[in-house]
Formats: structure tokens, C-alpha cells, sequence
């Protein structure tokens, strides 16, 4: 897959998500928010971890409607 952004183009790659730590896993797949069901931390099922260059993150469904929820990590500097 990838998207074209005007003349540049920017690739989307899949990751793995089960490559994470299990405690990782975990913090991704409860911290949710489901823009259907307007709730946070319902939970995510069937995660798909992808990278652009400008971003990362997780695709799944809301456990609680189906919908699509997208978690974006965001690294901070420490």
C-alpha cells in the first residue's frame, strides 16, 4: 500500500505488532478510543501495525461495536 501526497510519495509499510513485548501488546490494545462508540479504553481486536515516514501506527476494531480505531504511537523525548 501506499499513498501518493501531492509529488512526493510516501510508502506504507506493515510491522509486526506481535513483535512487541506482551506488556506492550497489552497498553496498545486497551488504550483505545472508538470515534463510533465515543468511549476510551473499550479495547482493540485484530491489530495491524504499519510506518510511514512521517508516522506509526495501529488499525483494529472496537471490541465493544466493530468500528475501526486507530491507535498513533508517538515516542517523547525523555
Amino acid at each position: 500500500m501506499s499513498v501518493e501526497k501531492g509529488n512526493l510519495e510516501s510508502k506504507v509499510v506493515e510491522r509486526d505488532f506481535y513483535a512487541r513485548s506482551e506488556e506492550e501488546q497489552q497498553d496498545f490494545l486497551s488504550q483505545t478510543w472508538c470515534n463510533q462508540c465515543m468511549e476510551v479504553d473499550l479495547g482493540m481486536k485484530n491489530p495491524k501495525e504499519f510506518e510511514s515516514s512521517e508516522r506509526l501506527w495501529i488499525e483494529g476494531e472496537c471490541v465493544n461495536c466493530g468500528a475501526q480505531v486507530v491507535t498513533e504511537i508517538v515516542y517523547e523525548d525523555e
